[in-house]
């Protein structure tokens, strides 16, 4: 960020005072051609606008005339700040400048950062990156932001910066996240849109990992463009969100860049949208309010970055350098986590919300059992995640944070809620009949791992689906007496395995179909008659049964011999002939019912004896 011409002026004319007074503050020669700086902001607006005398006024490398600074940390016992102040502030001392600085307080949660911001004016022959960008991360920076083109002529042309990619191919080289500006001297919104899609157009142009914000650097230019349009706080305000709505619909995070004096004349915060601030101010602190006041009033805005000097020195470069605060709100807690499961076997996806639009990713974790506590499972730069690592019948937790890596190291968010997936129990594949019966089928089947119990359904031919007969709970029975059946009929049945977990039931899936047929009741009213050495049977009619066996004694080997099969369901007699007169004959009928290539046999009757005649 440049000087104007008469801010070099003045340089000239108090530089002798300023080295004897403040020597420690001017580190190096006032170059011919300074960096670009808080030019929107004169030194006189900076002390017109400062309540206190005692803040570090440094402007470009210069001391302000108005007021000789005392630095705000140096002498805190006579410093006379207010209480309130001290409450509202913490400090952080910084080897680039060696001062202290008050930070609000409403930061102090935040991952203060450093970072620097250049140009083609810290690169040799405007081209070639003249920082040594190892070094520069070796002594604490973390991100840059580079200017990749500027509107500061005198025909309001833009022009790309020429060292832009050097910059930031090796800043990335080296794990320092990257952010682009441009020196806007735009008068209109259309003008602020043109700006920011020459940079998009650039960052296309050389794929650059653009990690950090595109800021649109509104300040006082070497042709007064700005100053000169002479535009109203709306009118400007219009203008950067112009260029931030421009930047976000390109899927970018906007910034403004301004000083705290323009800020304060010319930017309505309060109706930007969706755009952050980056203030600059040479001081120890961002407010005015540190001996009267409430504290921070007069910078009641957020800001998430703070130029706070331009002459700092850094490992890595022999000049002055812009270095900046970065307040980096890392509470963001991934919200919206839900898991699902299919069947068995299947795996736990997981989806979840979008935690913060800079993130790098997320990092999802599993509890174990064992270690009694989340361990990591993988990172994604996604909002999902497939676990393929279960067990059926397993209940399983899981939590996510999102991380940004910023300078090569990750910061976290805060943990989503847990949420609880079950995985559905193995399906039952073996289901069979124990035992069987005319009004029982007693069914059994192999344990299924991890089950909380089973579940027991026979098929409604009349309602053509499968009802519920039995829940059997704590999964180590196996088997069960299906009662109430009718005889010689066919049944079909399926069995589920379920799971309790989470105050829920997860089912499995349901056995392939069993079907089974009962046996056929017991033959009734076995009637016997005798005439002519013939004995015949007669019984009542047995229902749904294929026919009839006719069973009679041997007295010889002690059994009963079957001598006859109906197989006619329709016949309910039998005459047995060329008997022996005068013997003593006895007989029992059963019923059977074919079925599926099985004879199913019922219980015979009750025996019947008769003398022969």
């Amino acid at each position: 960020m440049r000087f104007t011409k008469a801010k070099i002026v003045a340089a000239g004319m108090i530089l002798a005072g300023i080295c004897m007074i403040a020597p420690q503050q001017l580190r190096a020669e006032v170059p011919q051609e300074q960096m670009d700086g808080v030019m929107g902001q004169s030194i006189k607006e900076e002390m017109d606008d400062t309540q206190i005398s005692d803040v570090d006024t440094q402007r470009d490398g210069l001391l302000s005339t108005y007021a000789m600074p005392r630095l705000l940390g140096a002498s805190k016992a006579s410093s006379g700040y207010t209480q309130d102040f001290l409450d509202g502030s913490f400090t952080s001392k910084v080897d680039y400048t060696s001062v202290t600085y008050y930070h609000k307080s409403d930061y102090e949660d935040a991952q203060l950062l450093n970072g620097i911001d250049v140009s083609w004016w810290q690169a040799k022959n405007k081209k070639t990156t003249a920082l040594n960008w190892e070094k520069i991360h070796d002594a604490g920076i973390d991100f840059a932001f580079v200017r990749v083109a500027s509107r500061d002529t005198s025909d309001g042309s833009i022009y790309e910066d020429t060292a832009a990619d050097s910059h930031i191919q090796a800043a990335l080289e080296n794990d320092i996240n990257v952010g682009l500006y441009i020196f806007s001297q735009a008068l209109t919104e259309k003008e602020a849109k043109q700006e920011a899609e020459y940079v998009l157009d650039l960052a296309d142009k050389y794929g650059w990992d653009v990690t950090l914000p595109i800021v649109i650097d509104r300040e006082k230019g070497s042709h007064n463009r700005l100053t000169g349009g002479k535009l109203s706080k709306a009118k400007e305000t219009a203008v950067c969100q112009s260029f931030a709505d421009t930047i976000s619909d390109a899927g970018y995070q906007p910034v403004v860049y301004a000083s705290y004096a323009w800020i304060k004349s010319y930017i309505d915060t309060d109706s930007l949208e969706d755009c952050g601030i980056w203030i600059a101010r040479y001081n120890n602190t961002t407010t005015s309010n540190a001996k009267s006041g409430e504290p921070y009033a007069d910078t009641a805005y957020d800001y998430e970055f703070w130029q706070y000097s331009s002459v700092a020195k850094v490992s890595g470069y022999t000049g002055n350098l812009d270095v900046n605060f970065w307040y980096k709100d890392t509470s963001a807690k991934t919200g919206g986590l839900k898991a699902t499961v299919g069947n068995a076997f299947d795996p736990v996806k997981l989806s979840w919300g979008k935690a913060a639009d800079d993130v790098t990713g997320y990092r999802v974790y599993r509890y174990d059992e064992k270690q009694k506590k989340y361990v990591y499972m993988k990172q994604t730069s996604g909002k999902s995640f497939t676990d393929t690592d279960v067990t059926s019948g397993k209940t399983y937790q899981y939590r996510v944070r999102c991380f940004w890596t910023i300078g090569g190291t990750n910061y976290y968010g805060n943990y989503s809620s847990v949420v609880s997936a079950t995985v559905p129990p193995a399906k039952v594949s073996d289901v069979k009949t124990q035992k069987r019966s005319s009004t029982y089928v007693t069914l059994g089947w192999s344990k299924i791992s991890g089950s909380s119990g089973y579940r027991v359904y026979k098929y409604n031919t009349a309602e053509k689906k499968y009802e519920s007969v039995a829940t059997i709970a704590g999964g180590a029975e196996v088997s069960y007496k299906v009662t109430g059946l009718s005889g010689a009929t066919t049944y079909k049945f399926k069995v589920k395995s379920y799971k309790k977990a989470e105050g829920e039931t997860v089912w499995g899936e349901a056995s392939d179909a069993h079907e089974e047929c009962t046996n056929p009741l017991k033959v009734k009213n076995l009637r016997l008659q005798t005439k002519s050495c013939a004995v015949t049977l007669k019984w009542d009619k047995t229902s749904n049964v294929t026919g009839y066996q006719i069973y009679r004694y041997n007295s010889k080997t002690k059994k009963y011999d079957k001598i006859a099969t109906i197989k006619n369901n329709k016949t309910f007699s039998y005459k047995d002939s060329k008997l022996k007169k005068g013997t003593a004959s006895q007989y029992k009928v059963r019923a059977y019912k074919s079925y599926n290539g099985k004879t199913y046999v019922g219980t015979c009757s009750d025996v019947t004896k008769i003398k022969v005649k």
